[in-house]
């Protein structure tokens, strides 16, 4: 199997200048498209991470598209339908993108500093050759890997698993303030302290998390 890994910029896309303007991270799976009402039809599932005052802004300003057909929610995943004119452009770029002989190895990641980062597999090299100079050409791609190599697995979970939204938050600052690091720059007393959060309620959120994260983990190998 071809395995390609690269980043695109689209300041014409639905999600990318959303996730900078509201410094959110999406994860996204694009699921399929279809032709339909002189439309061209995506269907993309994935989920949100950030504060969740920027996850509601965001979750507005993306219904407010008129592209976005409908959005389902249920905490932070999100399934969008968005519909495209059908231009001979646009038309060649979603199905360059969405191409049934590459398979998406991981959910999109569209960063808050605007780039996506994409990981695509494909039996032949000249099919994934095509969304590599789709994004060079028309997306300020670049490329950092393209080798020929195993697939070890196919990942379209979402970011986390279901967890309350203060556990969530907790496993989140402790990975953003480098307790996981080694070694740890900082200990759960001093992480509670920032979360504005008693010492003994902050670590029972985080243990929490970490344990449905773990469980989470070895479902899937």
């Amino acid at each position: 199997m071809w395995i390609a890994r690269f980043r695109l910029k689209d300041e014409a896309d639905i999600y990318s200048p959303l996730c900078q303007k509201h410094h959110i991270e999406f994860f996204g799976y694009p699921l399929t498209s279809f032709k339909k009402n002189n439309k061209m039809n995506l269907l993309v599932a994935g989920t949100l991470s950030g504060k969740d005052g920027d996850k509601e802004k965001f979750l507005l300003d993306l219904k407010k598209d008129g592209r976005v057909k409908r959005v389902e929610e249920s905490n932070d995943f999100i399934l969008i339908h968005a519909a495209h004119p059908l231009k001979r452009e646009i038309l060649s770029e979603i199905t360059t993108f969405y191409n049934p002989e590459c398979i998406t190895v991981k959910p999109v990641r569209v960063s808050s500093d605007g780039w996506e980062y994409w990981e695509l597999a494909c039996l032949d090299k000249k099919e994934l050759s095509k969304a590599i100079r789709a994004a060079q050409k028309h997306y300020h791609g670049k490329l950092f890997s393209i080798r020929k190599e195993s697939l070890r697995t196919i990942s379209m979970r979402g970011v986390l698993p279901d967890m309350t939204e203060k556990q969530k938050g907790a496993i989140e600052l402790a990975f953003k303030e480098g307790y996981y690091e080694y070694p740890k720059k900082l200990t759960i007393p001093e992480l509670a302290k920032i979360g504005n959060c008693a010492y003994s309620t902050f670590q029972e959120h985080l243990k929490k998390a970490e344990k449905k994260a773990i469980e989470d983990f070895f479902k899937f190998i």
